[in-house]
């Protein structure tokens, strides 16, 4: 499993890849902790969310491109470099006391468009620092630190906000940041070219080619549906973590940062459950119990009358909302070629996508209808996916295989 560990540059880009995810995901919770204190309803976390998150939306096919029409050592440097001028502003922001509604919105954009033309191009750049016969294991071992910079990021940013408060994360968010760049500066790989002249194409022509691609590599096209899905109603929970404390709690300020590093707690615990049984787990299949299991949690989360139970569905909905996205991203990686890689990935970022859609909504029917009805619904649809899927596998008799790479 940790093969892939002896390539050095390999293990420059894995730490590249952990320090910024984990920079982008704490500051989450540094926005979500001003926001409160300026206007902390379910509609605003919605919008907040919105804003970290449709870059996604916006910007992953485009980032997909660069990544497979440019050097991608070099646009990650320059994408990293600005990402730490922004964590630095964000931090001066809040020290300043500024940090109003459309102030914390615009930079909250901001950060989102960065991680979404950085993820793409730094997990396209994993192909090019081993040799093909051990991507197999460096793929599993890339899922899963994406997914763990998404737990532990969090996790550590709810305890620095108990001891400094919003500044000490944006603090975390730009010494993380800056710590990528030195990372990114250490790797030492060659531009590898294009199987096709991408330069030369335009946008429509490179978007589509990507996105045959993983319709002739099943089961690529399933797997980015599910990640559409699973973003969009099983991913959303994590917008109204600060709603569901002061609804359950009288002490929110305590129950917020425990929801969060519990959340992280459960991330790290699927990412590292899958990780280790990938060759066994990552499957469609499995994929799809996962989501299920998801759904129930969602269900506990968003109905849960007290704070211990409050707490469990909150470990439970970190273990399984991450588990299924590293199951899916480990088959998408095994099963596309490198040429196409960063437009792949750019369609697994823009699955991504779907999140603050679904916040939005999560945030608008909280607000219409109350947060247990509206974490019912979600779980109720992240349970018809998943049967949905199962169903499907069944009727086909397929044996669900992941093609080595």
């Amino acid at each position: 499993m940790f093969s892939a560990l002896r390539f050095r540059d390999f293990r420059f880009v894995l730490l590249t890849l952990v320090l910024s995810q984990g920079g982008y995901w704490g500051c989450n919770i540094a926005f979500q902790s001003v926001l409160s204190e300026v206007d902390g309803t379910p509609a605003t976390m919605g919008a907040l969310f919105f804003c970290l998150l449709v870059p996604y939306t916006l910007f992953s096919i485009p980032a997909g491109v660069l990544a497979d029409a440019f050097d991608r050592r070099r646009l990650q440097i320059g994408v990293l470099l600005a990402v730490s001028v922004l964590a630095g502003v964000c931090a001066a922001t809040v020290a300043a006391e500024i940090a109003d509604l459309p102030v914390l919105l615009g930079l909250a954009f901001l950060a989102g468009t960065g991680i979404s033309f950085l993820s793409p191009v730094t997990q396209a750049l994993v192909a090019n620092t081993v040799p093909a016969e051990a991507l197999g294991t460096a793929v599993p071992l890339q899922a899963a630190g994406l997914n763990l910079a998404r737990s532990i990021g969090p996790a550590v940013a709810g305890l620095i906000l108990v001891a400094w408060g919003a500044l000490g994360t944006f603090m975390m968010y730009a010494t993380l940041s800056l710590a990528s760049v030195a990372a990114a500066f250490a790797i030492r790989t060659r531009r590898v070219p294009p199987a096709v002249p991408v330069v030369r194409e335009s946008l429509t022509a490179q978007v589509s080619a990507g996105i045959r691609h993983a319709l002739q590599r099943p089961p690529a096209a399933l797997c980015l549906t599910i990640v559409g899905v699973n973003a969009f109603f099983g991913c959303a929970f994590t917008t109204q973590l600060a709603v569901r404390a002061a609804s359950t709690s009288d002490h929110p300020d305590k129950v917020f940062p425990m929801l969060v590093a519990l959340t992280g707690l459960g991330s790290l615990m699927g990412v590292l459950v899958v990780a280790r049984l990938s060759k066994r787990i990552a499957t469609v299949r499995h994929a799809a119990i996962i989501l299920g299991l998801l759904a129930v949690s969602t269900a506990l989360l968003g109905t849960a009358p007290t704070v211990p139970l409050l707490a469990g569905a909150a470990l439970l909905c970190g273990a399984f909302s991450i588990g299924t996205m590293v199951t899916l991203q480990t088959i998408v990686q095994r099963v596309v070629d490198d040429a196409q890689r960063g437009r792949a990935m750019s369609l697994y970022f823009l699955g991504w996508g779907g999140m603050p859609f679904g916040a939005l909504l999560l945030g608008g029917l909280s607000t219409w209808f109350g947060s247990a009805t509206a974490f019912l619904l979600y779980a109720a649809a992240c349970l018809a996916m998943a049967a949905a899927v199962l169903v499907r596998l069944r009727r086909r008799g397929d044996s669900d295989p992941v093609p080595a790479t």
